[in-house]
């Protein structure tokens, strides 16, 4: 009687030959075992990957895998609420035990889920009239939801769910889906953004803009290391290389004409589906691909170029503020021209002789005897020679003082460092230390 039983119950499951199609079915890889699981709400099938043989029946008797999404994690097939944050593995006794121990309902609903390193990742989802831009991943000490830490310096992306997604263990890029508009949170519009994050920096990096209508429609998708391929609405096959920005169209294939219930998965170069009538078929993926119709870019870097120009105002922007700086600068400077000084467009006379003492005190302490030699008239006394040597200084002063607007003396005598005995004429750098070069 057991064995007629699980006959009876095989062959539903097996032969899929139901008139209406199925729901809440999932196809999942074992690869350690070359099997394929085919999942239902209450019926998980073992079924051989080479000849599609069954090896296996196990009935799950609670709860129904109605809102769940199977995924192979360390070897194990654990089940993921589509919708909130529990996490389930399918016990001895064929019920589903709880393995995770946070309470996140109805938050999740269109996220992507993905398996980095052992770990179960969520990127995305909507809930609560919100949509999530972040990562979230099950901690294993915890077995509790942790939002994934992102570094202080990197760009936020969009919030998105029911998107696609493409990762490994250092990459993750995500497009298409849809995304909530700021007019409305019933007003979903369709995202045409092309994103990527780096776990080594742990930065996220805008890429582009997409124009691929197809995913705006219905789709199946499957994966293939670093493609991705999208069956549309009217069986058209395409394929995504995110990281090279290629998309292929592929000649439509007549195999491919209503076939897929749910989205595909591929292995070992064998694509496996359940048809809309339940029946687990495989077809190589060669097959489906060995014609390219056309070959064209995944997204556009418009925002690259918009960001490139931005940086190249903005450098030019600071290169006109250096010049504008030094142009103030000098301004702020006295100029020492052949016939005198300049400050901030005025100008004042002076000859060879008061232009030369004022480079050699600005150079180093000049002696008073050496600004003597110079102003002096050999038929006139040292007393006289004495006094013009006075107001020598005295009128290169005044005229600095015209000049800035500063009431100091601009030359002023002192102790020579050298020798205390002797006097020299120095610059006041105490008043005009910002007027000088």
């Amino acid at each position: 009687m057991k064995q007629l039983f699980y006959a009876l119950y095989i062959v539903p499951c097996i032969i899929f030959g139901q008139e209406k199609p199925l729901s809440n079915i999932h196809l999942v890889i074992d690869s350690l075992k070359n099997q394929v699981i085919y999942i239902s709400q209450d019926s998980l099938v073992r079924l051989d990957a080479t000849d599609l043989s069954t090896i296996g029946v196990q009935k799950i008797l609670s709860p129904k895998t109605v809102d769940f999404y199977p995924i192979i994690r360390e070897n194990k097939l654990i089940f993921v609420e589509e919708k909130g944050g529990d996490v389930f593995e399918l016990s001895k006794k064929d019920s589903l035990v709880r393995i995770e121990n946070s309470n996140i309902k109805n938050f999740l609903i269109g996220s992507a889920i993905f398996i980095k390193k052992d770990t179960l990742f969520r990127h995305g989802g909507y809930g609560y009239w919100s949509q999530s831009n972040f990562f979230t991943y099950l901690a294993e000490q915890t077995e509790e939801w942790e939002v994934y830490p992102i570094s202080n310096t990197s760009i936020k992306p969009i919030g998105v769910h029911d998107h696609l997604a493409l990762y490994n263990n250092l990459k993750f890029y995500f497009f298409g889906g849809r995304t909530v508009s700021h007019t409305g949170v019933r007003n979903n519009v369709a995202n045409d953004e092309v994103w990527s994050f780096d776990f080594l920096n742990r930065k996220w990096s805008f890429l582009g803009k997409s124009n691929a209508t197809f995913l705006n429609t219905e789709f199946k998708s499957f994966k293939e290391g670093n493609l991705l391929y999208v069956l549309g609405q009217y069986s058209q096959l395409h394929s995504i290389d995110v990281e090279k920005n290629i998309c292929i169209k592929f000649t439509m294939n007549p195999v491919l004409h209503g076939v897929f219930h749910r989205d595909p998965v591929l292995y070992q170069g064998n694509l496996y589906y359940v048809t809309k009538v339940g029946k687990v078929k495989k077809i190589a993926l060669s097959v489906l691909t060995k014609t390219v119709s056309e070959t064209s870019e995944f997204y556009e870097k418009k925002n690259s170029s918009f960001y490139y120009l931005i940086g190249l105002v903005l450098l030019f922007l600071f290169y006109f503020m250096v010049l504008a700086r030094k142009y103030i600068k000098r301004r702020d400077v006295i100029g020492i021209l052949e016939n005198g000084l300049r400050y901030r467009g005025r100008f004042v006379e002076l000859d060879e002789i008061g232009l030369s003492i004022i480079k050699r005190a600005l150079n180093k302490e000049m002696a008073l005897t050496e600004v003597k030699k110079l102003v002096q008239k050999e038929h006139l006394s040292a007393i006289q020679n004495e006094r013009i040597k006075n107001q020598y200084i005295a009128q290169i002063n005044t005229q600095i003082k015209i000049l800035t607007g500063i009431n100091k003396n601009f030359l002023v005598v002192a102790k020579s460092t050298f020798d205390g005995r002797y006097k020299t004429v120095i610059v006041n750098r105490l008043d005009f230390n910002k007027f000088i070069k």
